[in-house]
């Protein structure tokens, strides 16, 4: 039982004896002012079971109280018991935290499964901005969720086939002659993109060629005539129509189109590879959708027999949702091919089987909320009991000063560009800092990178994910305030001061020592790792990590402003301070990690 837990159990034991009455676990709330004590037990849950007015029953309980080994008072501060720890509970807490060599880490996930699916790309183009939100939340969670006892599959499903594929692949065999990644030095994933990009080119001048014959002008059309305008135009676009011809020879396994698909996929895949890595990004599981876009056609044909699903008169199955507040939804085409729900009821289904899992959560952008409605729906009407289980991690956007991304048109900011200028950044604003430590070049651009990518995912990870967020790189890397670089600067001024120290002995052998407010204030602040880490999970939100991690790093720097380290007044204390010291560096070094983000020993 750990210092918490015990004084969570005095709490209980007390409540029993008073009140003959046993109350389930709790978490303890910090008080907004120190003065007012370190912990308060709030008294709601239990002024209801008993009948009672919660401010009358926290005095009641104060005024009784008896006190166990690591409180030295109680009182009542409105409907809150406060509870006054003294120096046995902190030292105890220290020495506890240095015992536990996986401190943060917990078993309250044990023997549940949870797959996280994410990052999701298209390989007709670079991963772009957008992406590497995307990728950074997914990893925080996989990382997060494996620190509290889950065992955790991290998925990708990649978007592999489809129109916006062959695009790519046309516009490369019209006009590539024969350029590789090899021959023109392009990154694979690029040079795809730069024939994607040319085909949305191509197929303006087209479109703007149709209109003017036919003298259309789409500004004085009303949405749905636009609309009925535009796909005439795309039906009879003989870049179009030969590429609708690509996609049925891929369908049909035509061989050279297959070749071909797979050579510039593969070039792909090794850009993406490089991305991944540089983000820190791993993968347990792919799915392809090449694999999974036939699958759910017998989902959808044991859905009829049961009613779930009806068939119109053209032969299209859909299922009716008004009931349900939304409307009714096509799940397979009149010709009998899938469409996006249909191949996603099936992939679901498949992993169900293969994995078993207690959970999956799908981290995707806020504009697919209404599919996810529907899915979930669809696999609960269909009797699904692990569809109860299903999550969607919906979002926001994550844009650039300049706006949304539109990769057709070729206005993107893919995540390669973003990585290097946060770099660059990084070793702009370095070049500006006092230096107190000399460091070689090599060294200079690593922690360069270190800083860049860490400014990145904690402005990412620090706002709740279903904000929309704009980010400014500049703005992003700051040695005051809430960023990244702030809690890595302090991790490194902390590395600095125990770098500088003799041998750290252990503290357990001093006696009566007398602890000052900050040193307390950093032992309780340190004590939260584990229930920050457990909340980040439940609520799928790393930025209770981040927010837990900046006022870590302030505390620290509070104390080390008011109170000497290495010319503490005696032996004894600058032990103690250089065990907080060192257990908060290792706190905000495995904090970071969580988030993947490093944290220099040196800046």
């Amino acid at each position: 039982m750990n210092t918490i837990d015990k004084i969570k159990q005095d709490i209980k034991t007390n409540i029993e004896s008073i009140y003959s009455q046993k109350i389930d676990d709790f978490d303890l709330d910090i008080p907004p002012q120190e003065e007012l004590g370190d912990y308060a037990f709030p008294c709601f849950d239990l002024a209801k079971k008993l009948s009672k007015n919660p401010v009358e029953l926290a005095k009641e309980l104060a005024d009784k109280y008896q006190t166990g080994e690591f409180i030295n008072n109680t009182k009542n501060v409105g409907p809150y018991l406060n509870i006054f720890v003294n120096n046995d509970f902190v030292k105890e807490s220290i020495n506890e935290i240095i015992k536990n060599k996986k401190f943060g880490q917990s078993k309250f996930g044990k023997n549940k499964k949870v797959l996280i699916e994410f990052s999701g790309p298209n390989t007709n183009k670079p991963q772009h901005i957008g992406h590497v939100r995307n990728d950074c939340l997914g990893q925080s969670l996989v990382n997060i969720y494996r620190a509290t006892g889950y065992k955790t599959v991290a998925v990708n499903i990649i978007n592999d086939r489809g129109i916006h594929i062959i695009k790519s692949m046309l516009a490369w065999q019209k006009f590539a002659k024969g350029e590789t990644p090899e021959s023109s030095g392009i990154k694979g994933d690029h040079l795809v993109g730069k024939y994607y990009v040319k085909f949305g080119q191509l197929l303006k001048e087209e479109e703007n060629e149709y209109y003017s014959t036919k003298n259309i002008n789409l500004a004085d059309l009303e949405n749905l005539e636009r609309k009925k305008v535009e796909e005439e135009f795309l039906q009879q676009s003989p870049l179009m129509v030969e590429a609708r011809k690509m996609l049925i020879a891929w369908e049909n396994n035509d061989p050279e189109i297959r070749k071909l698909w797979k050579m510039m996929n593969d070039w792909v895949y090794v850009g993406y590879d490089k991305t991944y890595h540089d983000l820190g990004i791993e993968f347990d599981h792919l799915d392809f959708e090449s694999e999974n876009y036939l699958l759910g056609k017998n989902i959808i044909e044991e859905g009829l027999k049961n009613k779930v699903f009806f068939k119109k008169e053209d032969g299209s199955v859909w299922i009716d949702l008004s009931d349900e507040g939304l409307d009714e939804k096509l799940v397979l085409r009149s010709d009998g091919t899938s469409v996006y729900i249909t191949q996603d009821l099936g992939t679901a289904h498949r992993r169900y089987k293969k994995f078993k899992f207690n959970s999956l959560i799908y981290v995707v952008a806020n504009e697919q909320d209404y599919h996810f409605k529907v899915l979930f729906l669809i696999l609960k009407k269909l009797g699904y009991t692990w569809a109860e289980s299903l999550y969607h991690l919906s979002y926001g956007m994550f844009s650039l000063p300049g706006g949304k991304i539109k990769s057709r048109e070729g206005k993107t900011a893919d995540a390669d560009e973003l990585i290097v200028t946060m770099i660059a950044q990084a070793k702009e604003i370095m070049a500006k800092a006092e230096k107190k430590i000399t460091t070689s070049e090599k060294e200079n651009r690593e922690i360069a990178r270190i800083v860049g990518l860490g400014a990145l995912k904690f402005f990412i990870l620090g706002a709740n994910p279903q904000k929309n967020i704009v980010f400014k790189p500049e703005e992003s890397i700051s040695f005051d305030g809430y960023t990244g670089t702030f809690i890595q600067y302090t991790h490194a001024r902390i590395s600095t001061i125990l770098s500088k120290a003799d041998k750290i002995s252990k503290i357990s052998k001093i006696k009566d020592f007398d602890f000052n407010k900050e040193e307390k204030k950093l032992t309780k602040f340190l004590l939260m790792f584990t229930n920050t880490i457990q909340k980040s999970a439940i609520n799928q939100n790393p930025s209770l990590l981040t927010q837990y991690l900046f006022d870590l790093a302030k505390t620290y720097n509070n104390f080390y402003q008011q109170h000497s380290v290495l010319n503490a007044d005696n032996k004894d204390t600058k032990q103690i301070r250089l065990s907080i010291s060192k257990l908060t560096k290792q706190v905000l070094k495995d904090g970071l990690a969580l988030l993947g983000i490093e944290a220099p020993d040196v800046m």
